[in-house]
């Protein structure tokens, strides 16, 4: 099967989609050009939930729907619509087939690239009437604070049991494994008292903070599990022992074990420092300081096999297409995590973005343009 994608059209597409603002939570105008296209160029189906109520966003997930042969075993592809700061006032750049900025913002090609590519690829499929099974596209809000969208979205209107999330780096990967991740939040509750005059009255919040973390397990750990301790915040004045000291930090591991294990770790070293810290008062009377800890689940692991059929369909088209794919352990959670988690195999594709999160951020054409081959012939593999 050979077909042609439209290399104009594609970039001018992506290029529109770039120079609208869509920072996470604020992804109603980028919302509002997805939905015309679905609805305008593919005649689809459109649904939002009621994401936006739950987390704050001025737009909900997008799902649209295109209808093919329903004999065949349905597929889901997902992006997300929301970029990290600074995305306003995007300013594309194209030279030498290389799309980037003036150096001012991010690109966005994290993740638009990913839904320019998706839509030039229905383009085509429509356009030579393929037969292709029923296709559910899903656009979720908020992806980059916490996987968000997700989270929130109305799982109840999919059907698909097998999807692509199309957001990665490297054209060439392929995600089929990530992490589990615990945000972890710990307030320290010292005594004040003054720094020059009475220190000897006083526990020190920000003190204690740094012994704890001085035995936490932090870095890389072992093959599959890390920690890190990223936000300290503490003190109000430089002659005040500080009372409260705040730290902010996570776990990730592929294994739900050791994740519960190197967080009650980092929990003891707190309880610990906390312990060895007592004064006595001249009264006799003791004082200890006291901590709140809250650990939060952002999202849970996930594990596609090889020869799940999501992930076996993929590796056919890579090989069609004489892409040099890597089968990629990834080190940090996406939507696709949630998908799992809700029964969908989901993998992730490579689009081809680079540097992301940076004003450095940029994506090749010709990546964008196989990017596009790879979708066109996920969705027109023979299943």
């Amino acid at each position: 099967m050979k077909f042609e994608i439209n290399r104009e059209r594609l970039i001018n597409d992506f290029i529109n989609m770039v120079k609208i603002d869509s920072e996470s939570y604020e992804e109603k105008n980028i919302g509002d050009y997805c939905k015309k296209i679905l609805k305008d160029d593919f005649g689809l189906d459109v649904y939002e939930d009621d994401s936006a109520k739950k987390i704050g966003s001025n737009q909900s997930n997008i799902i649209a729907k295109y209808r093919g042969n329903n004999r065949k075993k349905t597929l889901l592809f997902s992006a997300h619509l929301d970029t990290v700061k600074p995305g306003k006032n995007v300013n594309p750049i194209i030279k030498d087939g290389k799309i980037f900025t003036d150096g001012k913002t991010i690109l966005g090609a994290d993740d638009k690239s990913g839904i320019a590519a998706l839509f030039e690829a229905l383009r085509i499929v429509k356009e030579n009437e393929y037969d292709v099974p029923d296709i559910e596209i899903v656009l979720t809000v908020a992806e980059e604070v916490g996987l968000k969208g997700a989270k929130n979205l109305d799982f109840s209107i999919l059907t698909a049991k097998e999807g692509y999330a199309l957001d990665s780096e490297d054209i060439e990967g392929i995600f089929n494994r990530a992490p589990s991740q615990n945000f972890i939040d710990i307030t320290i509750e010292g005594v004040e008292s003054h720094a020059g005059m009475y220190p000897e009255k006083g526990i020190s919040s920000i003190k204690l903070m740094g012994e704890a973390i001085c035995e936490m397990p932090l870095g890389r750990i072992d093959s599959e599990t890390t920690a890190n301790i990223g936000i300290i915040e503490g003190g109000i004045a430089t002659n005040i022992i500080p009372k409260r000291c705040v730290a902010k930090g996570e776990v990730r591991s592929h294994d739900e074990e050791r994740l519960k294990y190197y967080t009650d770790k980092i929990k003891e070293a707190v309880y610990k420092a906390i312990n060895r810290n007592k004064i006595i008062l001249p009264d006799g009377s003791i004082k200890t300081a006291t901590c709140k800890i809250n650990v939060e689940k952002a999202y849970s692991s996930m594990y596609v096999k090889e020869d799940e059929p999501v992930l076996k369909r993929l590796i056919d088209v890579y090989n069609e297409l004489n892409i040099q794919y890597r089968i990629i352990t990834g080190g940090g959670g996406s939507d696709a995590n949630i998908f799992n988690e809700h029964g969908i195999k989901m993998v992730i594709v490579g689009t081809g973005m680079k540097n992301v999160h940076s004003v450095d951020e940029y994506i090749l054409e010709n990546d964008l343009i196989t990017l596009t081959k790879i979708i066109v012939k996920i969705m027109t593999h023979d299943q």
